[in-house]
């Protein structure tokens, strides 16, 4: 058997074996800078929607009411998905996997 292809088996193997292992890491990594970007320009948004001088204040009282109750919402559905448990929206490690490599031969694709 020639040597080379068992250093590259190897080689694959090693490389398999660290993106699993950095997989949760990166996960979480990613998921904070969307957050982080998604509550940035929630704030953004809010301020402008809620500072418009260019409506009457009852106006901006309204869109702070509407602002209130679509909060409620979110913690209401984001509740009730904690209760339900891990279900049909989580993802396993191995969907993550197959969804990066499938990007990253896109990419590779369109270069």
């Amino acid at each position: 058997q020639d040597p080379s292809v068992d250093v590259e088996s190897e080689q694959s193997k090693a490389m398999e074996a660290a993106f699993d292992s950095a997989l949760p890491t990166w996960m979480k990594t990613a998921w904070y800078w969307v957050v982080r970007d998604i509550d940035t320009t929630v704030k953004n948004v809010s301020r402008k929607f809620l500072q418009d001088k260019s409506v009457p204040w009852q106006i901006r009282i309204r869109r702070a009411h509407a602002f209130e109750r679509l909060g409620q919402i979110f913690s209401e559905e984001a509740k009730a998905a904690a209760a339900a448990g891990p279900g049909e929206q989580s993802v396993t490690p191995e969907e993550v996997k197959a969804k990066i490599q499938e990007a990253l031969m896109g990419s590779m694709r369109e270069s």
